[in-house]
């Protein structure tokens, strides 16, 4: 039977989590692809300006880039990208590297971000083609995490993140290949051959749970059972449970991080089975890495939006899914008119 892990999502994540997470696609669908397979021709152009042109392999001379800041009419500090000194788009364009290139700003104090960490960041982007910015989290005083441990993470910030300390900043110039590749992303603005060049800052780094850690909790009688250590699927037996009408929430262990919040982004180990049968029709241990989705926003069926946030970040939940709240009653799915059990360790939210 095919796994039911694609249909926990029912709708496109929003395009900042797709671009600060994932290699997403450039068309309209929001569907998630590898943005690794660029040609030649995408990765370097004739047209690129020969202090930022390099040979695949050599590091890009980035000398011309610096950053300015101001304090805007809300009082925030809010950076800048420069070209020779001018703003970008004042520069002389197109901006068009090579090969992945790092400029440093300023050196941080605090410990060194590890492999397959939770990374906090402050970032600006910049399209080199058109000088144009692309995103920033700045003006509203927000940060993004970037799990370094998801294999979709855009290849440039896992190659530039990992022994950098906390409190940082740098400058990185990311070629085609590094990021969206010969699609580039139209819902960004950036095209096949656009050079993007950031500024990030490196506010914290944590490093994620593998299972669920807290104090356990007595379930209430009448549930199905579950024995798991958080490192392998669950064992989950429905014996003489009584299948409910609502949606079951139960914690089994109680865990002492933040409380998830709608529309943060959740990692998670899962096991689901079949109520009527027992039967386990999905688990991410299946895939030998934890899940990620935007819980609260739709993007998985309602019992997980409803049943997971709310929680605690090392939380353990066995969630008891009616079909309206899981598939529904009818359909070509072959889950629906089925009430699911899940276990869930939630391992970071952000």
């Amino acid at each position: 039977m095919r796994t039911s892990r694609a249909r926990l999502r029912a709708a496109a994540v929003a395009p900042l989590l797709c671009w600060t997470l994932v290699a997403c696609s450039g068309d309209d669908s929001g569907s998630e692809e590898s943005g690794s397979g660029s040609s030649d021709d995408a990765a370097q152009s004739s047209a690129a300006p020969d202090d930022a042109a390099s040979t695949s392999g050599s590091a890009p001379d980035l000398s011309a880039l610096s950053v300015e800041t101001e304090t805007n009419d809300d009082d925030v500090e809010v950076p800048t990208l420069l070209l020779d000194g001018e703003p970008f788009s004042d520069g002389e364009l197109p901006f068009q590297v090579s090969s992945l290139g790092t400029e440093e700003v300023t050196e941080g104090e605090g410990k060194k971000v590890a492999e397959g960490e939770e990374v906090t960041v402050r970032y600006l982007a910049v399209n080199g083609t058109s000088g144009e910015e692309l995103l920033s989290t700045f003006p509203n005083e927000e940060s993004v995490v970037m799990d370094l441990g998801n294999e979709s993470l855009l290849n440039a910030f896992t190659e530039t993140l990992p022994d950098r300390e906390v409190g940082s900043a740098y400058i990185m110039a990311m070629p085609p290949e590094e990021g969206f590749g010969e699609a580039g992303n139209a819902n960004l603005g950036i095209g096949p051959e656009d050079t993007v060049v950031f500024y990030i800052e490196v506010v914290g780094s944590t490093e994620p749970l593998t299972k669920a850690e807290g104090e356990e909790v007595e379930p209430k009688e009448g549930l199905p059972t579950v024995e798991t250590d958080g490192t392998s699927a669950a064992e989950i037996t429905i014996g003489d449970a009584e299948k409910p009408d609502e949606l079951v929430v139960q914690p089994l262990i109680k865990g002492e991080g933040a409380k998830v919040e709608a529309n943060q982004t959740i990692k998670v180990n899962y096991t689901g089975v079949k109520f009527s049968d027992g039967e386990q029709f999905d688990s991410s241990f299946n895939s030998g890495q934890p899940f990620s989705t935007v819980i609260g926003a739709g993007a998985v069926i309602p019992g997980w939006d409803e049943g997971l946030v709310g929680q605690t970040v090392g939380s353990r939940v066995l969630l008891v899914v009616p079909p309206d709240q899981a598939y529904g009653e009818d359909g070509d799915n072959d889950l629906a008119g089925e009430t699911l059990v899940f276990v869930i360790d939630i391992l970071s939210a952000n």
